[in-house]
């Protein structure tokens, strides 16, 4: 990891720079960021977005639980930690057209943390669902009545968005409106835990024989970056019912299946491409795993491609499947 320190006096220079120029040549708006005050996302929220490409969290309406929170960990870097107030967290309610943020909790300086874990002070933020669907005007008891299922999957199809507002001992705040650079949101590192999404998911049964047929196929690379979209059909075999092929596995007309799990539950949607080999110019090796979502008819799966003999990794990828309509 990069010394925090070098980041500050570079963001610090860079302030001082953009000070003097055109607001619309400071992407990160680093007058209104303060020093380049942020809190960072940290563990299991970041795992997910930026190495696995799921979403952050998701809640599933019709099969909510009383024990359901969107929790996640969180990094203050600044300068001066010691500048820390507290963390107000909103959740962003939609009426018709208008938002308004709605206040869930306020996080005191004091719970943040300096045991080791991160470099600097720490929180692990924690709402309730039942807090956020009051903060929503919805029902916050599970079952959830049909009107708030509705209205989570249609209203909220995008997602509920969280937001967090820093406020300073000086008494002045960094507002989660103030992170806006793109960049931002492509660093592990500074990945801003400001700005947050609480996926709205349905959970539909699994239907063993609803999986055939075309898909758009695209690729994000460790390696290479993204690819695609590009057509693959997937097609049943015709004994194992869980089972499904395809011969063009990485737009380059490789064979490869994969063999969906019937799922109870949204932590079952599993499926996995168990270890192939394909002759190339040199003999290889395919597997993942991963999810698939009923609802949507989409697959991700995170693959390893692989030298058999020597083990290098050729690629490392997430490959998402997303059914053609008609």
């Amino acid at each position: 990891m990069k010394k925090l320190h070098y980041i500050f006096l570079l963001l610090g220079i860079a302030a001082f720079t953009f000070s003097c120029e055109d607001e619309s040549l400071d992407p990160l708006q680093l007058k209104k960021v303060k020093k380049g005050r942020i809190l960072a996302l940290r563990g299991t929220m970041l795992q997910n977005i930026y190495f696995l490409g799921k979403p952050a969290a998701e809640v599933f309406p019709r099969i909510a639980t009383a024990n359901d929170k969107f929790e996640f960990e969180t990094e203050y870097l600044a300068p001066d930690p010691e500048s820390l107030e507290s963390v107000d967290v909103y959740v962003i309610k939609k009426t018709g057209a208008t938002t308004s943020r709605e206040l869930v909790k306020n996080v005191p300086a004091s719970e943040f943390k300096t045991d080791g874990k991160y470099p600097n002070p720490w929180a692990t933020i924690s709402l309730p669902l039942s807090d956020i669907m009051t903060k929503l005007g919805l029902d916050n008891t599970v079952p959830f009545d049909a009107a708030s299922v509705t209205a989570l999957l249609t209203t909220y199809k995008t997602g509920i968005s969280i937001e967090c507002d820093i406020n300073l001992t000086d008494g002045t705040q960094v507002l989660a409106g103030d992170i806006v650079a793109a960049g931002l949101f492509q660093s592990n590192q500074f990945y801003p835990a400001m700005r947050l999404t609480y996926t709205v998911t349905d959970y539909c049964s699994y239907d063993q024989n609803s999986w055939g047929g075309n898909y758009d196929a695209t690729e994000t690379s460790d390696f290479y970056g993204g690819y695609g979209p590009y057509t693959v059909t997937l097609v049943q075999d015709g004994t194992n019912k869980d089972k499904y092929t395809t011969d063009n596995w990485y737009d380059s007309g490789i064979p490869i299946y994969m063999q969906f799990s019937s799922s109870t539950n949204v932590a079952t949607q599993v499926v996995t491409v168990p270890l192939q080999e394909y002759q190339a110019s040199t003999l290889r090796t395919i597997e993942a795993t991963g999810r698939y979502n009923q609802c949507l008819g989409i697959v991700t799966l995170n693959f390893v491609y692989k030298v058999k003999s020597s083990g290098d990794i050729l690629d490392q990828l997430i490959w998402k499947l997303v059914k053609k309509v008609g």
